[in-house]
């Protein structure tokens, strides 16, 4: 009597399923590479293009390829993880430096304009205080990895002395030009998915989580001279603390 042959379903979720399904396929590409279209990539894996979105969206999270709008989805580069420790003030220029990393910055804006409510009683001046504001872009080694915007008071760091002298860090700049040097910092650690302009500036696609670091930079008699918006593309940083047990 001939006993039927029992076949094993896999009763793994259908996104588990996908991901070991596209990871097998990426390794048979190089970094750099670019994936089919959505389409046919959804066609060889035998998914929905929902569910293919949602896997590439976690593996873009991951930094295991690159989604270029517009261009196409590419096998992302290996690449360093710049570390740091929170407990210590430093600069992304610092941490870049420390490991042998180039660091260098491009859509700077530096520009005046007068505190409304909200950065009035971000930085504890009057509203109409005049304010110098930066932006720029952050890269790593030629590879994007954050967004920067900062608001000082222009008594602290005037436009034209930040335009002729401002080489990419505030913190740096503040330390070694800053009348009032910067002694410590109040920083809110928060997750957030990147709009329409983050994410061209991070070249990511919009949605995709970044990690913001709000940071409020005060001198050792406690006044504020610097309050910031750091957005990190978190697959190239590792932060950590030291924690200890209360006493």
């Amino acid at each position: 009597m001939e006993l039927p042959i029992k076949v094993k379903l896999d009763t793994r979720p259908l996104y588990v399923r996908t991901e070991e399904a596209l990871s097998k396929l990426l390794a048979a590409y190089e970094p750099g590479d670019q994936l089919p279209p959505e389409p046919e990539l959804a066609r060889q894996l035998g998914v929905s293009r929902s569910t293919l979105r949602e896997a590439l969206r976690s593996f873009e999270e991951r930094g295991q390829i690159i989604r270029r709008q517009g261009v196409g989805t590419f096998v992302a580069p290996s690449h360093p993880i710049i570390e740091s420790g929170l407990e210590v003030l430093e600069s992304l220029d610092t941490l870049t430096r420390r490991m042998g990393l180039r660091c260098e910055m491009r859509d700077l804006s530096i520009e005046e304009q007068v505190a409304d409510p909200a950065l009035a009683a971000k930085l504890d001046v009057p509203s109409g205080t005049p304010l110098t504001v930066i932006t720029r872009t952050r890269m790593a080694d030629g590879t994007v990895v954050a967004y920067m915007y900062d608001v000082l008071p222009a008594s602290v760091a005037p436009v034209e002395a930040m335009r002729t002298d401002f080489r990419g860090s505030v913190l740096d700049y503040l330390l070694e030009k800053g009348a009032s040097p910067p002694a410590y910092a109040w920083t809110n650690i928060l997750p957030l998915q990147a709009t329409e302009e983050l994410s061209q500036y991070l070249q990511v696609s919009p949605g995709t989580v970044l990690l913001l670091l709000e940071e409020t930079t005060y001198t050792a008699g406690n006044r504020i001279i610097n309050y910031s918006r750091n957005y990190f593309v978190p697959n190239y940083f590792q932060f950590h603390l030291i924690r200890r047990v209360a006493s």
